[in-house]
C-alpha cells in the first residue's frame, strides 16, 4: 500500500510540473508582457490547453488546409492600437492563449512565408477565438488561392 501511494503521489507530482512547465508566463524584466499558454501538439496537450482556455481573453488557433490541420511553427507578433508590441512568440502553434487588458490589437502571424493579419478587440474578460486558417498549403496543393487577411 506505501508503495501504491507513494507512486500515485509521484505521479501527481509529475503531473504538476508538466502543467507548469507548459504554461509561459510574462517576462518579469518586461510587466508590460501579458501571460500567454502556447501548445496543444497531441490531444493530451490540446485537451489540457483546452480546460485552461477560459483563463486567457484572446485563443489563437492555427491550422492549415481544407482540412483543418493543427500546426505549429507560426511566428506570431501582438501590437497594441499605438504599434507597440506586447507579446513576440516566435514558434507558436497550435493554440496560444493569451491575457491581455482591454482595447485593440493587431495579431500578425507567418507560417512558411504567408503572413496573416487580424484586428482583435478585448472588453471586460469576454474571450475571443481567432482561428488563422493558411488554406494554400503544401499539403493542399489544389486549392484556389486565398486571401491572406481572411480568418475563419
Amino acid at each position: 500500500m506505501k508503495i501504491l501511494k507513494s507512486l500515485l503521489t509521484g505521479l501527481i507530482g509529475m503531473a504538476a510540473i508538466f502543467l507548469i512547465a507548459n504554461a509561459v508566463y510574462a517576462d518579469e524584466t518586461n510587466p508590460d508582457q501579458p501571460t500567454y499558454f502556447n501548445g496543444g501538439i497531441g490531444q493530451e496537450e490540446a485537451d489540457d490547453m483546452r480546460l485552461h482556455a477560459r483563463d486567457y481573453n484572446l485563443r489563437l488557433y492555427f491550422s492549415e488546409g481544407k482540412k483543418g490541420q493543427s500546426i505549429t511553427d507560426v511566428a506570431v507578433t501582438i501590437t497594441d492600437k499605438k504599434g507597440n508590441i506586447k507579446l513576440e512568440v516566435e514558434d507558436a502553434g497550435p493554440m496560444l492563449f493569451v491575457q491581455l487588458t482591454n482595447g485593440t490589437y493587431k495579431v500578425v502571424s507567418q507560417h512558411n512565408g504567408v503572413m496573416k493579419t487580424q484586428t482583435v478587440k478585448i472588453v471586460n474578460r469576454k474571450g475571443v477565438n481567432v482561428y488563422l486558417n493558411w488554406k494554400n498549403s503544401m499539403a493542399d496543393e489544389s486549392e484556389e488561392i486565398y486571401d491572406d487577411a481572411v480568418s475563419q
